[in-house]
């Protein structure tokens, strides 16, 4: 049989170790919430005639309701029994959220002063490390179980 063979064994070892489901699991929930966040504020601005600003930000609390519920039942496996809950983990989602903004923004500016990064690298490199970011303070700290 197939799962048996010494290479996907090891495969098997190396995703139990460094966690890749959750990791995949974290981008998935990503993909939904970045999703919902554009068709919602699509919908708002072409559907429900709301100006823009308005429209993305109704986007924007659409993503990050995904985002948290996601990474709260789906990327970390959190549940309601266990100590805190929502009352715990939903104020630190916030501030990791906060912190990853903070990061995005800042990273993006230091490197286009410092280094005149052009434009389409600069946004890659900040939506690739701000995201990786976030991952390591949601999972050591906002769900830590």
């Amino acid at each position: 049989m197939i799962l048996q063979k010494p290479y996907v064994v090891k495969l098997i070892h190396m995703f139990e170790k460094y966690n890749i489901v959750q990791v995949l699991r974290y981008g998935l929930v990503g993909v939904g919430a970045a999703s919902t966040h554009a068709l919602m504020a699509m919908a708002a601005f072409y559907v429900a005639g709301f100006a823009q600003t308005p429209s993305n930000f109704a986007g924007f609390i659409s993503g990050a309701a995904i985002s948290y519920f996601g990474s709260y039942y789906f990327t970390f496996k959190r549940t309601n029994g266990q100590p805190g809950g929502h009352a715990r983990t939903l104020p630190r989602f916030a501030l990791v959220w906060l912190t990853g903004v903070a990061i995005n923004v800042g990273l993006f500016q230091t490197l286009l002063s410092l280094f005149e990064i052009p434009f389409a690298l600069n946004v890659f490199i900040a939506v690739a490390l701000t995201p990786m970011a976030q991952f390591l303070m949601l999972k050591f700290w906002a769900f830590k179980k």
